[in-house]
């Protein structure tokens, strides 16, 4: 991989960190201002796709891009499955939907970047995967 497209990813990677530490401080002030916070439920099925972005990485090691696309796009869908079911009135359950369909936004981006430069796309995609263990920590354990 040529330095201008590492320093490329490693900058689309640092603007990304800031928006999820953004939405990450958003969180933490809201939760604190009022009583009304109430901590989504992060269903079961929803934490095995905490899997899918490891099983991804290890496909794009092996060199296996397409297998690594396919679990990509299942991860994308499941996270758009999981937001569509969430309620928007309760602002934890907002908050969940927030960072997992801007975490969708990334991850499909990150799938698009492997179909078309394939493992040179491999870090944004390392990336991705640990960010979406950060949002189910974020919510999981934390909020």
């Amino acid at each position: 991989m040529s330095s201008v497209a590492r320093t490329g990813q490693t900058l689309l990677m640092a603007a990304s960190s800031m928006l999820f530490a953004a939405f990450t401080s958003a969180l933490v002030v809201r939760r604190g201002l009022t009583g009304d916070w109430a901590a989504p439920e992060v269903p079961a099925w929803l934490w095995a796709t905490a899997l899918l972005g490891p099983a991804a990485s290890f496909c794009v090691a092996r060199g296996w891009v397409r297998g690594a696309v396919l679990l990509g796009s299942a991860l994308v869908a499941a996270q758009v499955a999981a937001a569509a079911g969430l309620r928007m009135t309760v602002i934890g359950e907002a908050f969940l939907a927030v960072l997992m369909v801007a975490h969708a936004v990334h991850a499909a981006g990150g799938v698009a970047a492997l179909a078309r430069w394939g493992e040179r796309a491999a870090l944004y995609w390392h990336f991705v995967g640990a960010l979406w263990i950060y949002v189910l920590f974020l919510f999981g354990v934390w909020a």
